[in-house]
């Protein structure tokens, strides 16, 4: 799963939009919001990006953690580059805090390597996906502590 899966559903839902209102407010396939939004799809070109933030106008906060979201994506594909663990990805402004703001973690190069190949198969494998999401979220309402369920 990319982090730009996760921001623009995160997004849509919080816009109450599902991907047929998506897909009819950017003029992109149905198919296409829906290999977008489970992360199947990785060749997003610019043009359907802008499309896709185009539907979110109204919600200049949107936009930005959509775009902050592709930039992670990309950013984590160059995990071990020179320079790449000094770059940081943030949304400017006062107020509420974005999701993705919220769940920002720095983690060590080796640790975000791993992250990026457990992503990468997460489209071959259904269930490690579900894995990794349920887990992100029992972190998240544990406010970062390991949580036992059971």
């Amino acid at each position: 799963m990319s982090y730009l899966s996760m921001a623009l559903r995160h997004q849509a839902e919080r816009h109450h939009f599902n991907q047929s209102d998506l897909a009819r407010r950017s003029g992109l396939s149905r198919s296409y919001i829906s290999r977008l939004f489970s992360g199947e799809s990785h060749e997003l070109s610019d043009e359907n990006f802008t499309a896709i933030l185009n539907s979110f106008a109204a919600a200049p906060p949107a936009q930005a953690e959509l775009i902050a979201a592709r930039c992670r994506d990309t950013l984590a594909g160059a995990v071990g580059t020179p320079g790449a663990d000094l770059v940081e990805i943030r949304i400017k402004g006062a107020g509420q805090a974005t999701e993705s703001q919220s769940l920002q973690v720095h983690l060590s190069q080796e640790t975000e390597r791993a992250f990026a190949w457990l992503r990468s198969q997460c489209p071959l494998n259904p269930d490690l996906e579900q894995h990794l999401v349920g887990y992100a979220a029992r972190m998240h309402e544990s406010g970062g502590r390991p949580v036992k369920r059971g």
